[in-house]
């Protein structure tokens, strides 16, 4: 509330949209969804409730309710043209998070928290509050007579942050953000190098797959650490998610045991061969609702930039796609985009030239 606040006062030139989640977990959530959304019926402002459906877990309640959050919210974005969403890390939500790290793990991206900017699923994510205080943001709700609710959850001590949460001195939260600070610094600089090495060695092809050799003991210049960050950027250009970094550590350890296998992780579909490894998108993760192209170029699985004529539809090609190029495998094919005009024509633009269509790979892929 306190974000929504300060950002209603910045009065963006273009329209604002505000997104809650209901998790429909606990009582009440239903009315404080209806709240914001009262608070939100102003000129300019667009306000959705979305809602988790479905059988709720029983264990890791809060890791799950996270994850759902953020698809429910990114995928809004996704099939919405909206480029980018703000949330409301606070710097104690950073120091609870590096606390809770430093007791499982000394691994710099798990110990640099909270970013102040990522993606999930394609959609950038910007935190502006995480230099703030949580109880400073109280205060700019009081003097503006701003209500706001608190969630039970918050003290439910059954929860490993409430009870770090409730460890931590003030001295503590200013220590631990510096140090998610120095951490993010130098994962920062790990994943640059990882980047050159892919500008250097990867090839990234049209239809959205990218290709890496295999490394073999003594072949790689690189130190582990980069060699993770270099599976980590090549798993989100293809599939677009962040694979936890227990994920990568044993995709990892498999390659360069010399195994051969398919994996799939953060929503991509990772082939390792004798000689190579071919990362591309999931199928099965890709929105089997077709997506209308308005007048502008479409932003499709946030993987393409489709032209296409007005009204026209795009979905996954699915098993019908043709396989016209032997070097390509059926799982690319399957993930590409097929255009069904306004006349009810299909085209696939990668292989099928077609007037007034045109498909070029989106901005996750540039490095």
């Amino acid at each position: 509330m306190a974000m929504l606040h300060l950002v209603l006062q910045q009065r963006p030139a273009t329209s604002l949209v505000v997104l809650t989640v209901d998790h429909g977990l606990r009582d009440g959530s239903q009315a404080e969804a209806k709240d914001v959304a009262q608070f939100c019926a102003v000129p300019g402002v667009e306000h959705h409730t979305l809602t988790w459906v479905g059988e709720k877990p029983s264990t890791g309640i809060q890791a799950k309710a996270r994850s759902a959050r953020y698809d429910l919210m990114t995928n809004w974005c996704a099939a919405n043209g909206v480029a980018v969403l703000l949330t409301a890390h606070t710097m104690d939500d950073q120091a609870e998070t590096v606390a809770m790290r430093k007791a499982r793990t000394d691994s710099l991206k798990s110990l640099a928290g909270i970013w102040p900017e990522s993606q999930w699923n394609g959609i950038r994510i910007i935190r502006p509050l995480l230099k703030a205080r949580r109880e400073d943001l109280r205060e700019v709700l009081r003097a503006a007579s701003v209500a706001w609710s608190d969630d039970p959850s918050n003290i439910n001590a059954k929860f490993e942050r409430v009870r770090v949460r409730a460890a931590l001195a003030g001295d503590d939260v200013v220590r631990l953000a510096a140090v998610a600070d120095e951490a993010r610094v130098e994962s920062e600089r790990r994943a640059a190098v990882a980047a050159a090495w892919l500008q250097a060695h990867a090839k990234i092809e049209s239809v959205g797959l990218v290709r890496l050799p295999a490394p073999t003991p003594g072949s790689s210049l690189l130190g582990r650490e980069e060699m993770r960050e270099v599976f980590q950027l090549a798993v989100r250009m293809a599939g677009g998610g962040h694979p936890e970094p227990d994920a990568i550590e044993n995709l990892l350890v498999r390659i360069l045991a010399g195994d051969v296998f398919r994996a799939t992780l953060g929503g991509a579909l990772v082939a390792v061969r004798t000689a190579e490894i071919l990362f591309g998108r999931e199928p099965a993760r890709i929105n089997a609702a077709p997506v209308v192209v308005g007048d502008e170029p479409l932003q499709w699985d946030c993987r393409f930039v489709i032209s296409a004529p007005a009204g026209s539809r795009v979905a996954a090609a699915g098993p019908r796609c043709p396989k016209p190029v032997k070097t390509q495998p059926a799982f690319v094919l399957a993930g590409l985009p097929a255009v069904t005009l306004p006349t009810g024509e299909t085209v696939l633009p990668h292989f099928q030239p077609h007037p007034g269509v045109s498909v070029s790979l989106g901005e996750r892929f540039h490095l």
